[in-house]
């Protein structure tokens, strides 16, 4: 074969390969165990000019991408999420996976997800991944044990003295069942299992973003503090992987999604959930934050914008984007912030 299209269908225990010609015709595939000493063989094994592999986005891909990258030309992690072929396939197999991922592969159909080059890099990543799914789970405890309380007809639980360790008896007096407050007790154990643990993952993710110079820069962005920075290193890895701002807001759920059927639209226009609401979270988090400081220039763009636009969603979502667009810039071109240009045009 002049060039051999393969695709990987990964799963923890098992595996399969299939094989594709330049002209279309199936090869074949073949099962295995999922382990290094099986996956390198076959791959290897290939006879082919150039030989391109597909695997789908999961917890083994970057492992198996790495794995295998010198015994390939090109490997693309693609989105599964773009996959409809594979994933509402009616006759859904691991075999019709990899057939499937060969074919789209060679038809240049899948949407490639971008992987860290250096381990370093995939190591911030995960850490600030690990920050905000402690984070996520210290929230949904707070709110379990404010529901808990209003169920007991405990209906005053404004604020953060419930959480605090000398707070929490003033409540749990107020429960007439030593049941219930042995239950919010439990609640309480496992919600400071989870301070400590954000804790701990704040800290590490702010030892691992100390080595890179930008964070420190995008914190010159008013309403940009140090977790809002860090989160948006991590999770972009890389500017380069943007080609035009409007990417990047895409990714960042601030990308306007219009469709349309016979040139006539189909409902309103309307953000894209696709991308990650981590960073969609990070600028409201930052226009949010310079709003309170006062007199800015984030502040004085938002106004500029609201009175172009009358207006209030519309005035904030452009200055999110102002601000994404504005940290992107200052890392792609290793610049110093500065105040004057970030008001532009509003």
């Amino acid at each position: 074969m002049t060039t051999a299209y393969l695709g990987l269908d990964l799963h923890a225990s098992s595996s399969t390969l299939g094989i594709m010609a330049e002209d279309g015709t199936y090869q074949g595939d073949q099962q295995f165990s999922t382990a290094e000493s099986e996956l390198i063989p076959r791959v290897a094994s290939v006879e082919a000019s150039e030989t391109m592999l597909a695997i789908e986005a999961n917890s083994l891909s970057r492992w198996a991408a790495r794995t295998l990258d010198a015994y390939v030309d090109r490997t693309v992690v693609c989105d599964p999420r773009e996959n409809y072929l594979i994933s509402r396939d009616a006759r859904k197999s691991d075999r019709a996976d990899a057939y499937n991922l060969c074919r789209l592969l060679r038809l240049e159909e899948l949407k490639e997800v971008y992987q860290a080059e250096e381990d370093h890099r995939a190591v911030f990543k995960a850490s600030a991944q690990h920050y905000l799914r402690c984070r996520k789970q210290q929230v949904a405890l707070k709110q379990k044990i404010k529901a808990t309380f209003r169920r007991w007809g405990v209906l005053d639980v404004s604020g953060d003295r419930i959480y605090k360790s000398k707070g929490r008896e003033h409540y749990l007096d107020q429960l007439s069942s030593p049941e219930v407050e042995r239950q919010l007790r439990g609640l309480y154990q496992m919600l400071d299992t989870a301070l400590d643990a954000q804790s701990d993952a704040k800290k590490q993710m702010l030892d691992l973003g100390s080595k890179y110079s930008e964070i420190a820069e995008f914190q010159a962005v008013p309403g940009v503090g140090p977790i809002g920075s860090h989160v948006f290193d991590a999770l972009i890895q890389t500017p380069h992987r943007f080609a035009t701002k409007q990417k990047l807001w895409r990714y960042c759920q601030l990308g306007i999604r219009s469709q349309t059927s016979d040139g006539k639209p189909l409902g309103h226009e309307e953000l894209d959930p696709q991308g990650r609401s981590e960073l969609k979270q990070v600028s409201y988090q930052a226009w949010l934050g310079a709003r309170k400081e006062g007199d800015n220039e984030v502040s004085r763009f938002y106004e500029q914008s609201l009175k172009r636009t009358g207006k209030k969603t519309n005035a904030r979502l452009n200055t999110q984007r102002k601000i994404l667009a504005t940290l992107h810039a200052l890392w792609k071109h290793q610049s110093s912030y500065r105040p004057q240009r970030f008001l532009g045009s509003a």
